[in-house]
């Protein structure tokens, strides 16, 4: 349920920021990917920052985003710093267009928060086609105790579109466990992450059986 005009006019706004690389790309690469090769499926990935994380790691990276201004900013700092990463405007909640196993990592993080749980089903199962056997699913998505659980419209349970067309589907570690479990995941990590902000966020790393 992702409304393109919205994020297209929140990365315009933003134009200039949220180009530093985040802590659940930093988190995920020592703790779990150093030291392994492969491919790296990068969805929603915004204005790139983890993806040239990933690429400056040796990784090959595939980068995917809704936002037309978001994949734009991408290319315009590729361009900047001299270096290439494969990014293109894609809505995730769509075939893939990769061939089954086609990746050993997939990587979103803040993504699928922003799906109902119908469409959900649908990125999921082809997150897991196009993932190798054995193969890393990392996620970072806001928590039900985030303090902007419950603000402004239900759209179905734990997901709501506030003032600004905003909207969030908030995850549980229940609700998390419940994809990874039907779609045949071993958990590697689950965890909760509270900042002082009042921001939370479920944290997942999860191995394709």
């Amino acid at each position: 349920m992702i409304k393109k005009e919205v994020w297209d006019k929140l990365h315009k706004e933003s134009e200039g920021r949220y180009h530093k690389v985040t802590d659940f790309a930093r988190l995920v690469y020592f703790n779990f990917m150093k030291g392994k090769k492969g491919k790296v499926l990068d969805l929603c990935c915004g204005k790139g920052a983890d993806a040239v994380f990933f690429h400056n790691k040796g990784y090959n990276v595939i980068a995917l985003d809704f936002s037309n201004e978001a994949i734009k900013q991408f290319n315009e700092a590729q361009k900047r710093y001299d270096i290439f990463v494969t990014s293109m405007v894609k809505d995730v909640s769509e075939p893939l267009g990769y061939e089954d196993g086609s990746f050993e990592f997939i990587y979103t993080r803040l993504g699928l928060h922003y799906f109902t749980d119908k469409e959900l089903k649908k990125v999921f199962k082809e997150m897991t086609r196009v993932l190798k056997n054995d193969g890393l699913l990392m996620f970072q998505v806001k928590s039900v105790n985030d303090a902007d659980y419950g603000k402004g419209k239900e759209i179905e349970k734990d997901m709501y579109e506030d003032e600004e067309n905003h909207v969030r589907h908030f995850f549980s570690k229940e609700y998390a466990e419940k994809w990874l479990d039907e779609f045949d995941y071993n958990i590697i990590m689950l965890e909760e992450r509270q900042i002082p902000s009042g921001s939370a966020y479920i944290e997942v790393v999860a191995e394709k059986r």
